[in-house]
């Protein structure tokens, strides 16, 4: 499925992007906003940049500009977020609580620059701007408005962005009052971005929220099991371990890896987030079915030919993911964390790996020449494939008979 959000660059004196403000769309023919619920509209926009595509194909490096409700900020959901990548825009519904301001202390201290959306100044909202780095006016509202808002935000040292700026007076204008960043028609109107979506089970979500209810301590092997039967839930947690950990040095070589990763802590954060967004409703689609299946039967082919449970784990990875990924980009395997081995394998067929995943795709498309190619390499026999071959397609099925 395709996902939709519109990207509006934020430029600085100079003329150069900044970043973009990143917006809920519903199609590629919506030109301004069409959401009715501001906590899903921006779990959309996070999940299709963030968790289920590769974000430096959308930034390029320059920061995002993500709107938060008050519900997004006290569920921490900023927290998910790289960093180095995000600026927080607390919209200007969000009231100066206790609460909310402990929050943006919170993440100011964690390193996220946060900024107030379409601020004005007044005694209500006037201590919001000692919990921010950059405040947007909007130069739509009336002028007293706005040179009031920017006089005070100049007093206290903020950056000043300056959007919906829709001619060359009013750019030069914005200038005058101390307005280092620009943002609107005038420079550049926000254009739409197709993304991936991948719609995780609402049976996967059910079993993890359960799970995670537990009274006693939660158990790892548990969620491992639960995840491990859905490819896109799964695929959303490969982006989820990037974006929180840019700088591992490790890779990721299985479900559990993943998950010990991020922590328990962190699964209950992206669980809301995901709770946000569209399920899957009924059973599996047929992917699923096929992505478990090459999973079982790669992990299944690894035991005969080295008996390695690390391997075992890897190759089950490998098979899960091959629904969802696209072989030979090399930039979103990367992103999404995955192991040599497996990248290899996906995008040259390499090592044992690639022999492995080439097996299942000739067993898939009936190419007994191939499969014979393997038996001879390894030294195992016709007769032992296929043997395991039916005990996996019977395994799927009986899982596959459960989730429906």
């Amino acid at each position: 499925m395709n996902s939709f959000f519109a990207k509006q660059p934020i430029l600085d004196l100079d003329g150069d992007t900044y970043g973009y403000e990143l917006l809920y769309r519903k199609s590629t023919e919506t030109r301004s906003y069409d959401g009715i619920d501001g906590d899903k509209s921006t779990a959309g926009v996070i999940n299709s940049v963030f968790f289920e595509d590769n974000y430096n194909k959308v930034l390029h490096g320059k920061m995002a500009f993500l709107n938060f409700t008050e519900n997004l900020l006290m569920e921490k959901t900023a927290l998910l977020l790289p960093k180095d990548q995000v600026v927080i825009e607390v919209l200007e519904t969000v009231i100066a609580s206790d609460k909310i301001l402990e929050r943006c202390a919170e993440l100011i201290e964690s390193g996220y620059l946060i900024a107030l959306d379409d601020y004005v100044y007044s005694y209500q909202t006037a201590p919001l701007l000692d919990y921010c780095d950059i405040v947007k006016i909007d130069f739509r509202i009336d002028r007293d408005d706005i040179e009031y808002t920017a006089s005070k935000c100049r007093e206290a040292g903020k950056v000043l962005l300056a959007e919906k700026i829709e001619t060359n007076e009013e750019a030069e204008y914005a200038k005058s009052l101390g307005c280092t960043l620009m943002q609107g028609y005038y420079f550049a109107q926000p254009f739409i971005m197709v993304g991936n979506s991948y719609n995780p089970m609402a049976v996967t979500f059910s079993q993890l929220i359960t799970a995670l209810q537990k009274k006693d301590d939660t158990d790892i092997d548990e969620l491992t099991q639960i995840l491990s039967r859905d490819p896109f839930m799964t695929a959303k947690l490969l982006h989820l371990v990037n974006a929180i950990r840019s700088d591992m040095s490790s890779h990721i070589g299985s479900v559990k890896q993943a998950l010990v990763m991020i922590g328990i802590k962190k699964l209950n954060d992206w669980i809301y987030l995901l709770g946000l967004q569209s399920l899957s409703p009924g059973g599996p689609e047929e992917r699923v079915k096929v992505a478990l299946f090459r999973a079982f039967f790669c992990s299944s082919i690894s035991k005969i030919i080295c008996n390695d449970p690390k391997i075992s784990d890897e190759m089950y990875l490998m098979g899960l993911m091959s629904v969802v990924v696209v072989y030979h980009d090399e930039e979103t395997l990367n992103e999404m964390g995955l192991s040599k081995s497996i990248k290899e394998a996906f995008m040259d067929r390499k090592g044992s790996y690639g022999d492995v995943f080439t097996l299942v795709l000739n067993y898939e498309q009936a190419n007994w020449n191939g499969v014979d190619l393997f038996v001879e390499k390894y030294g195992t026999d016709s007769d032992t494939l296929y043997r395991v071959y039916m005990e996996c397609t019977n395994r799927v099925d009986r899982i596959f008979e459960l989730m429906i």
